[in-house]
């Protein structure tokens, strides 16, 4: 779920009582995703994204990459519509 911190910044949480797992913050003309950390060095940056529902669609993408959910695809059209090219 996005949780709205102000008027440029979303927290990615997993129900509403969740700690926060990723930000979304306006960036240029796009929003940028990071994971989230207390320490801004310790943040990583996963890509810019049109809407801050893609940018969390984004990030759930990213942990089930992470723990083999879903594998890469061979396909350049696939994967330029899953958001992995």
């Amino acid at each position: 779920m996005l949780d709205r911190a102000d008027d440029t910044r979303w927290i990615v949480r997993a129900a509403p009582d969740a700690p926060a797992e990723a930000v979304v913050e306006a960036f240029g003309s796009g929003f940028r995703l990071e994971s989230w950390a207390l320490d801004a060095d310790e943040r990583e940056t996963l890509g810019v994204h049109t809407s801050p529902d893609q940018a969390e669609t984004a990030w759930w993408r990213h942990l089930d990459r992470d723990r083999g959910q879903r594998t890469e695809t061979g396909d350049a059209d696939t994967a330029r519509r899953l958001g992995e090219a």
